[in-house]
């Protein structure tokens, strides 16, 4: 019981204080990319902390909590996982209810959100045989308004809209649709659906609080840097000055435009990101890993 206890307890520490750090971590200037992936990775690393100390909980003779624990019995006994046998079961029913009720609820939020996409994509592809037009990867609506935007799933679709290409010239008008290509091809509406369930059916824990509105700049971001890498940045920061105020998030990547070129991403980068994302994924075991061996010195000593 006491590896998972602080399993959890690593869990704890990585959900409620990792926010601030990618938080930081982001506004140091690494790629978007890097830093979505350090987001989701790190939610995807409470999740399975969570996970696995549920199961060390309701089966505490499985797995390596035993063999962990024997190892470090003669240095410390007073806090071995026999000390408190009687309650197991106790926090291991606990646990094991919890989590199966955000299970649940994870996966009727799940479901809710993939019947409004299905429902939207639908209504769209409506539009498009009814206007007479044909099925392509954009669909133009006869609409005055400046309007851009992409929905994702099986077959991606921009939809833009005469407004847009009137006011755009054909330099910015490429580069918005370059942006809306970018988001298709980085699934960044799944990610974004992803991240929205999870803030949803978890707004107690800070990290998947914060998680929506993170991925929802980043894939932001990600977009603008590849369509900077294709049309230059100076031609979707004038895209974005003319089909909207520069306000909320468009301030943000107005700026993000401005400090950092569009360069392809540099070996040093990917090492970075590959790093970063495992030490991510990883932190829940690495935090436990640390606070046990900790112990183990102490009470040697």
């Amino acid at each position: 019981m006491i590896l998972a206890a602080v399993l959890l307890f690593g869990v704890v520490v990585t959900g409620w204080f990792s926010p601030r750090l990618l938080g930081r971590l982001t506004a140091g200037g690494i790629s978007p990319g890097t830093a979505l992936a350090w987001w989701l990775l790190t939610a995807a690393g409470v999740l399975a902390g969570t996970l696995g100390a549920v199961l060390l909980l309701v089966l505490p003779d499985h797995g390596p909590a035993g063999a962990i624990t024997r190892i470090l019995h003669e240095c410390w006994a007073a806090v071995g996982h026999s000390g408190l046998p009687g309650l197991d079961p106790v926090a291991g029913t606990f646990a094991a209810t919890a989590l199966a009720i955000a299970a649940a609820r994870l996966a009727l939020s799940t479901a809710r959100r993939r019947k409004r996409s299905t429902l939207v994509h639908r209504r769209h592809l409506d539009v498009l045989r009814l206007s007479g037009a044909r099925p392509g990867p954009t669909l133009w609506l006869p609409d005055d308004r400046p309007i851009a935007y992409s929905l994702g799933g099986r077959d991606g679709l921009i939809v833009a809209s005469k407004g847009l290409a009137g006011r755009l010239s054909s330099r910015e008008l490429a580069a918005v649709l370059a942006h809306e290509r970018a988001h298709l091809r980085g699934r960044h509406h799944l990610l974004a659906g992803c991240a929205e369930t999870l803030g949803r059916t978890l707004r107690f824990v800070p990290l998947m609080r914060e998680l929506p509105g993170a991925v929802r700049l980043l894939v932001e971001l990600a977009a603008d840097r590849a369509a900077a890498a294709g049309h230059g940045p100076d031609t979707v920061r004038s895209a974005l000055l003319s089909i909207q105020a520069a306000g909320g998030d468009t301030a943000l990547r107005l700026r993000w435009l401005a400090r950092h070129p569009s360069e392809p991403a540099r070996f040093p980068e990917r090492v970075r990101a590959v790093a970063g994302g495992t030490l991510a994924l990883f932190a829940p075991p690495v935090l436990t890993v640390g606070l046990m061996f900790t112990a183990g010195l102490v009470s040697c000593w």
